[in-house]
Parts: C-alpha cells; structure tokens; sequence
C-alpha cells in the first residue's frame, strides 16, 4: 500500500532583527551588499541629479549662487570695512578666501543634510522594496559630489577673473576630499534612522551649520593665538581648533597659496576621526536598518 502522506515542508524563517546584524561577520555583507547594488547607486545618482531642478527656473544656477553669493558679501563688507578681517601680504585674495571656504563647507553641509535625509525622503521605496538602505544616503552623496564639481568651475574662473594663479599642487587637496567625505558620510549614515524617528533634525542640522560656518576658517581666517589680544579671540582660535572641518580648510589654504602640506596633529585627528565616524556610522545604520521602514 503506497504512502500517500505528502512531506512536511521546511519553513525557513529570516529575522531583521537577527543578531548577525551585530556581529563581525556582519561587515563582510555589508560590503558585500554595496558592491552587488553598485548600478543601482549610480541609477539613483543620475535620477537626483537631473530631477532635483527638474522643474526651477534657475536650474543648476541654485548649485553655485550659494557660495558666490556668500562670497561676495563679505567680500563687500570687508572691503566697506564693516568687518575687520585682514589677510596676509603673501596670502590669497579674501575674495578667494571666502569663496574656497563658503564652497566646501558648503559641500560637507550638503553631504550630512542629504545623508540625513535620504531615507524619510524615499517615503514608499524603503516600505515596498528591499534593498540595502546605504543606497540612498550613497545616492544622496554622489548628488553632492556632482554639484561641488559644479561648483569647482566656478572658483576656478574666480581665479581667472581675480588674475590669481593658484600652486599646482593645490590639486593634491582631492586626496583629502575622502576622509572629509568619510566624515560627512558617516554623520548621514547615524544621523538617518535619527530622522526617522525625529523629523525636526534636519531643522536642527540647518541651524547648526548656519552658525557653524563661522566656527571654521570659512569667511574669515583663525586669530592667531599668539597675538590674541582678548579672551574671545583666544576662545575662537580654539572652537576652530577643535572643528575638523577647520583642519581640512587649512590644508587647502596652504596648498592653494605655498603647494605645500602641514600634516601635524590637527590634521592627522581629524582624518583619523573622520574614518572612526564613518566605520561607527555605517555600524550603526546597519544595526538599526529593520527599524526605517516601520518608522518612515
């Protein structure tokens, strides 16, 4: 008599939540995972890119009004005298100063803002469909990649326009670009599920980097400790001393101005402390991945 029983199946249950999240093997997929979606980051990347003035009036001009016109007014108040800033004899055009420090400050701003808000942006592909949520801050990041090179044609006609010639080897500063963009990164990437759960942080972010901008070497450069002739011009030197970002800017001012490289302790942190906050970040959001699509 023949068995009609059928076989029991075997349900295999996959858990988001799985500690494997919180392992060491977990890097290995994690890795993994980006190299396997690595078209559809570029996908996403072209998407942002041509839709995000899809529809202005000004289109591209919106990714280099901000630094010009920064640049140019306190160009104005400086040379009006409203602000006392002074640059050195043998230093760049404060027009440049300013320019340098409004385009990339902008560009790590723009990296943590668009990091941050990457996943509560993507509202029904993070519910519908699932693929790794790094995507979307990686996308968010290449957005921001293409307008800083958008932006970098315009420094480079200032410095046509102003008659100053750069040293070549101010070029070497795109090496430094990485870890500035680790710790931009890495900032979006703990930042996100953050947003997810408290929707007022991008708010916060704008207001901080508002008033962060004059924490760095941006529109003016950092009081020199030894001719300090007030307490809060020391307090300056060392809120700026203590800004990563600063370290990044110094680098670039010298290399733009002498082609050379001061790599002492400021700037050795600050790369080391950019790539701990990426690896802590990325740690971080992918711990908490199972999380965004119940809180988007």
């Amino acid at each position: 008599m023949m068995n009609n029983e059928k076989p029991h199946s075997v349900l295999t249950t996959y858990s988001a939540g799985s500690r494997d999240r919180l392992a060491l093997s977990a890097w290995l997929v994690m890795f993994r995972e980006i190299l396997d979606f690595r078209e559809l980051i570029r996908r996403l990347v072209l998407r942002s890119v041509t839709g995000q003035f899809r529809q202005s009036f000004l289109s591209y001009l919106w990714i280099i009004l901000p630094p010009i016109a920064t640049a140019c007014v306190f160009t104005m108040l400086q040379k009006a005298k409203i602000v006392n800033i002074t640059m050195p004899e043998d230093g760049m055009p404060y027009a440049i100063f300013a320019l340098l420090g409004a385009t990339f400050w902008g560009f790590f701003t723009q990296i943590v803002s668009m990091s941050t808000n990457s996943i509560s942006a993507a509202g029904m592909l993070v519910t519908k469909i699932y693929f790794p949520r790094e995507i979307l801050v990686l996308s968010a990041v290449g957005n921001a990649v293409v307008n800083l090179a958008i932006r970098m044609v315009v420094v480079a006609l200032s410095f046509v326009l102003l008659g100053y010639t750069p040293h070549p080897a101010c070029l070497l500063f795109i090496l430094l670009l990485v870890p500035m963009l680790m710790l931009g990164i890495g900032c979006g990437l703990f930042l996100a599920p953050v947003n997810t759960m408290m929707n007022d942080v991008g708010r916060m972010l704008e207001f901080a980097f508002q008033f962060g901008m004059f924490l760095a070497p941006t529109v003016y450069p950092t009081p020199i400790l030894d001719t300090a002739e007030s307490s809060w011009q020391v307090g300056l030197y060392w809120l700026h001393q203590i800004n990563p970002v600063s370290h990044y800017l110094y680098a670039l001012h010298e290399l733009v101005q002498y082609g050379t490289l001061s790599f002492g302790p400021g700037l050795q942190a600050s790369i080391i402390l950019s790539f701990l906050v990426f690896f802590t970040g990325w740690r971080f959001f992918h711990a908490t991945e199972p999380l965004l699509a119940e809180r988007v």
